[in-house]
């Protein structure tokens, strides 16, 4: 069984947040103990991601879910230099060590491989230092090609396999005939890595997790991964 599931993220407002909590609830439901860490928040999002996982049920310590939070909205790096205050990656490390002293199945929510935390460390550092199998969540609308496969690529390169993808937002982006065949267009362009679920857009899915998790449910591919992903 894996220690938990690493969130990559494309782009700035894929859903990772949303996704990342909602796997949480999905991952609870199949037998799993579950909890979700956002290493470094910026711009106050670490709040959202507290109420979210309160919705199902998981009561966060907010010390241990979000070590670092920076109120200005900006990359890590930008955001330290903006307050004055360089991240401490040793907390970083300590939350996920208790978390998983806890026997916690960790779904850590990550940002852009190549997104800066200090001048030397990146997302992609972090990674490989927690070692987790992982994930890129990406959006369906025009532009997502580029960046999946881009993402996909860096991480190749840098000696890492992602498991697979997750699409959100199908719907959101008004490219109907783009987001129609672009998640068959990553399955081909990406291959053998594959893509294990296409969310749809509801304006609804913002406040409640847990819908987003029954329709993560009906991804079968999605599924069956977690649970050998999680299985002993």
């Amino acid at each position: 069984m894996a220690d938990g599931l690493f969130l990559v993220g494309t782009d700035r407002g894929v859903g990772k947040t949303l996704i990342g909590v909602a796997l949480v609830g999905l991952l609870r439901e199949l037998g799993v103990d579950a909890t979700m860490m956002t290493p470094i928040s910026t711009g106050g999002t670490s709040e959202n991601a507290s109420e979210l996982l309160k919705q199902i049920g998981v009561e966060a310590n907010k010390r241990l879910v979000n070590p670092i939070v920076y109120e200005t909205l900006a990359s890590p790096f930008v955001a330290a230099r903006v307050e004055g205050e360089e991240p401490d990656l040793g907390r970083i490390r300590s939350a996920y060590q208790e978390l998983r002293a806890q026997k916690k199945f960790v779904v850590v929510e990550g940002g852009g491989v190549m997104v800066p935390i200090t001048r030397t460390y990146a997302m992609v550092d972090l990674l490989k230092e927690f070692g987790l199998p992982s994930l890129i969540v990406g959006r369906t609308g025009r532009g997502t090609l580029n960046h999946c496969l881009l993402t996909l690529r860096m991480m190749l390169v840098m000696g890492l396999q992602p498991e697979g993808f997750i699409l959100n937002g199908f719907g959101q982006f008004g490219d109907g005939f783009a987001e129609s065949l672009n998640p068959d267009a990553l399955r081909e362009l990406a291959a053998p890595t594959p893509v294990l679920a296409t969310l749809e857009w509801r304006p609804e899915y913002q406040e409640s997790p847990s819908m987003v998790a029954r329709a993560l449910k009906q991804e079968t591919e999605l599924v069956a991964f977690l649970k050998q992903l999680t299985s002993h």
